[in-house]
């Protein structure tokens, strides 16, 4: 599981080898929170291709992880620089890194058959300068309440 999550992370998302899907991703993957009208490794490539326009350079590191049955939890970091039209935002051109963690479940085969995962898109958003951070949040709500 842990030869998996690495290649999860260091090839299918960190460069982008979208094929790699087709290796680790079982046929029937369909997470429910993800609203996506395409299943199995057809799924993670439509997203991979997406995040890989909005931030080109993607890398992730996995900074710790634990095995379970028939799942792997891992916490990582990612930084990309974000250079493509996303979430109703220009590009900045601005470097972000973010941590989240990523629970991957697999079948009898070995294969990624769902995942769970979570990350704070309101940092990213504030480290590339594209929201205020939560302290100044109350002074911009009060002036648009009073505009």
């Amino acid at each position: 599981m842990l030869a998996t999550a690495k290649r999860w992370f260091g090839e299918l998302w960190s460069t982008g080898a979208a094929d790699v899907a087709d290796e680790i991703v079982a046929q029937d993957y369909n997470p429910d929170w993800i609203q996506i009208d395409k299943t199995g490794p057809e799924q993670v490539k439509h997203e991979l291709r997406y995040f890989r326009s909005v931030f080109p350079d993607l890398t992730y590191r996995i900074l710790d992880s634990s095995t379970g049955t028939a799942r792997i939890w891992v916490r990582y970091q990612g930084q990309g620089t974000h250079l493509g039209h996303a979430w109703g935002f220009e590009p900045t051109g601005k470097q972000a890194t973010f941590e989240g963690v990523t629970i991957l479940y697999f079948d009898d085969a070995g294969k990624i058959r769902d995942q769970w995962g979570a990350f704070c898109f309101y940092e990213i958003f504030v480290e590339l300068g594209l929201m205020p951070p939560y302290w100044e949040l109350s002074t911009l709500v009060q002036n648009l309440a009073g505009s």
